[in-house]
């Protein structure tokens, strides 16, 4: 006779438990068969309305995003015709009479409500309704949405209430350009009613259909009383947005009554008015219309009464089905309940071949692993443990694991380690140091884990110890490297310092050098243009006053001699004129008595006399500068403008001389052939690296941008010290 285990005791116990259950559970299922049913039959019934209130709308949606856009394609049409064009840039009594006719004929034609044209400034010049009362001839619609991205190039479309007709329309707005389709001359719109919608969209439907915009303002509805009402109540600051938008007229915009029920929803939920009735909630975006939607609202109670009336032509059948269900499910539950023995047996042995596997593994891995109790004794090691410290194992069972550790190490792991262990039953990588029996010190990385009994106490410990004592060595060796390291570093920064220092200093000697040369250059062009004006101006006119004397005196004697002398003369006025020129180009006496905008101007003036090129000269108010801040704008101007000259092949050269928050800023540009600013050889064929050194020198900045076939400009700005 076979004899059962405790065990085996257990799993019958078990048995007879499961069987009890499955009695309980054949009792119960007949009470609550009926319920589970009628709520997954509800529940089915809900999400088919669902389904179908969204299929409907998602179709309404498509019918309605359609309707709304069939008439953009002819307010384009419109803004082309040539009238209308011809109006905007000639009003009079012929150009708006042509340009009505067209408007009336495209509301006829297309069955509108209005068709009108707006100027640039948003006043309608023409219309389709001009002779109606609510004529809008003459009125400023320049603060619709509409007109506002029509003047700015951009077709829009816009649903409000007329502000003159008070009627629901949709507007269509498209810009009217000129012949050349590059500017804007003003707006074409077309206007069409909305009631076809509620028409024949909306009121073939017995939920509530509603088209609400961005705010919640009901703008279309099959039910008249929510026209023009908030589908959702809104503080004072949403209803004052509304009101100066004048989209939806003066209001009041009253509340609908309808709030959000967060308790019970189907994709977008329920809702319910003010007499706490709830609707099934539905809502679809529309396109072309960010943020405006429509709003399916159907009643509640309406979708229960269609799921109960079902339920009670088929509660019968489904209890049967379930009770049959129940007993097909205790037959299979007894048949586990008779492998329950089985599996068991099988188990154990599984598990203590397992218990086996994990004894030779522990022993038998490379690595240190260990055990404690909650006193801290060893009860195990692997065999790999005892060989690296040089034990045997009987010496290291039942010892305290603290006691293989240095000083250091066992204070930590008394006060730190152990009762984070203890309440936590994990640690990882904690850096200890073993002695070992030949009394050499190991570093290892010990990290363990506690295991538990039922009760979740923690009742032995599974550790893992890495000898770490090579690494530790070379971090250490490493760390000593780095430290060498950043003495080497901070001794070669300390050298960079001390000689960009020098190199900066050095820098500052050749611009005060640079600074003097220049300086000095300008002195003795001024010396010698004085030398040339003062000294040698007057020798050639002396001289002319005795050439011409001795013109007349030789006429009447010598009349080749005279006409020799006469040509003295004239070459003598030549040199005279050359002179002063070159006095001029050298230092021209109207920067040092007049100041730099003189001397620009009479600069250009000069160009300009000696050139065929059209010179331009436009001057803002200057502050008082010095000679050296204002030579270095006159050189940096007189060399770009003779640049220009030579080599641009310019018609028109612009100089402008201004003021702005950062200081004085000189421009000069043409438009000429330009110049590829990567080729070096041509840039520094230009004197360009001059003129930076004379704004450098001034603590100014130049900038030069230049394209081919697109003329070049030169910037100097220089900021004003106070």
């Amino acid at each position: 006779m076979k004899k059962f285990n405790h065990a085996d005791i257990l799993v019958f116990m078990r048995l007879r438990i499961i069987i009890l259950i499955l009695a309980l559970f054949v009792f119960l299922s007949a009470s609550t068969g009926g319920f589970l049913y009628y709520y997954s039959f509800r529940k089915a019934a809900f999400q088919k309305t669902e389904t179908n209130a969204y299929s409907r709308l998602k179709l309404l949606t498509g019918h309605l995003s359609s309707y709304l856009s069939e008439h953009i394609k002819p307010v384009k049409t419109l803004s082309g015709i040539r009238e209308l064009k011809t109006v905007l840039k000639d009003t009079n009594l012929e150009t708006i009479y042509r340009a009505n006719k067209i408007l009336d004929h495209f509301a006829q034609s297309l069955d509108l409500d209005v068709s009108y044209l707006m100027d640039k400034n948003g006043i309608t010049l023409c219309s389709s309704n001009r002779n109606a009362h609510d004529s809008f001839v003459g009125h400023d619609f320049s603060f619709r949405p509409y007109y506002k991205k029509a003047v700015n190039g951009i077709a829009s479309t816009y649903l409000a209430l007329g502000t003159t007709s008070s009627k629901r329309g949709v507007y269509y707005a498209h810009p009217v350009y000129d012949e050349n389709n590059s500017d804007i001359l003003g707006v074409a719109v077309i206007k069409t009613s909305v009631e076809f919608v509620e028409t024949k969209l909306f009121s073939k439907s017995d939920d509530s259909l509603l088209f609400v915009d961005t705010n919640g303002v009901i703008f279309i509805s099959n039910k008249d009383e929510l026209r023009f009402k908030l589908l959702w109540q809104l503080n004072e600051e949403n209803i004052s947005k509304i009101e100066n938008s004048r989209q939806f007229g003066n209001g009041p915009w009253a509340w609908s009554g309808f709030s959000r029920d967060k308790k019970n929803h189907i994709k977008d939920g329920y809702v319910m008015d003010k007499n706490n009735a709830r609707y099934l909630f539905t809502s679809l975006d529309v396109a072309n219309y960010p943020g405006w939607k429509i709003i399916s609202l159907r009643n509640y109670k309406e979708i229960e009464r269609q799921a109960v009336q079902p339920f009670v032509r088929v509660t019968g059948p489904v209890i049967i089905c379930v009770l049959i269900l129940t007993g097909f499910l205790a037959l299979i539950l007894y048949r586990l309940g008779s492998l329950e023995i089985t599996k068991r047996k099988k188990a154990e042995k599984e598990l203590r071949l397992s218990e086996e596997r994990y004894r030779h593994i522990y022993h038998k891995t490379p690595v240190m692993l260990h055990s404690i109790d909650i006193r801290g004794r060893i009860i195990r090691v692997s065999d790999h443990w005892v060989e690296v410290m040089g034990y045997q194992r009987e010496d290291v069972i039942g010892r305290q694991l603290i006691s293989f550790f240095t000083p250091e190490s066992k204070k930590y792991a008394v006060n730190v380690i152990f009762p984070r262990f203890f309440s936590t039953g994990f640690c990882k990588d904690v850096p200890y140091t073993y002695i070992k029996k030949n009394g050499e010190n190991l570093d290892i990385m010990l990290s363990c884990y506690g295991v538990k009994d039922e009760n979740g106490d923690i009742v032995r410990s599974l550790a893992v110890s890495v000898d770490v004592t090579e690494k530790n060595r070379t971090q250490k060796d490493l760390q000593i490297a780095k430290e060498k390291l950043s003495q080497y570093s901070h001794d070669l920064e300390q050298q960079v310092k001390k000689r960009t220092a020098q190199l900066e200093k050095t820098r500052d000697n050749l611009k005060n050098l640079s600074k003097n040369i220049i300086d000095s250059q300008e002195r003795e062009k001024a010396v010698v243009a004085g030398e040339l004006h003062d000294h040698l101006g007057q020798v050639l006119t002396a001289l002319r006053f005795d050439a011409v004397w001795v013109e007349k005196y030789l006429t009447d004697i010598d009349e080749a001699a005279g006409k020799r002398a006469g040509k003295m003369c004239s070459l003598i006025d030549d040199t005279i004129t050359d002179v002063r020129a070159m006095a001029y180009r050298l230092r021209p006496r109207v920067l040092d008595d007049l100041g730099l905008v003189d001397a620009l101007e009479s600069l250009l003036s000069d160009f300009e006399k000696r050139s065929n090129v059209s010179c331009v000269f436009k001057a803002g108010q200057i502050p008082k500068i010095d000679d050296t801040l204002a030579t270095a704008l006159y050189r940096i101007g007189q060399e770009a403008v003779t640049n220009a000259l030579r080599h641009s092949n310019a018609t028109t050269i612009t100089v402008e001389l201004k003021t702005d928050k950062t200081g004085i800023v000189l421009t000069i540009q043409d438009n000429g052939c330009g110049f590829d600013l990567f080729n070096d050889k041509e840039f520094a064929g230009f004197g360009l690296e001059g003129m930076k050194e004379r704004a450098d020198l001034v603590e100014g900045k130049l900038d030069i941008s230049s394209r081919l076939s697109e003329g070049t400009t030169v910037c100097c700005k220089v900021k004003i010290k106070g």
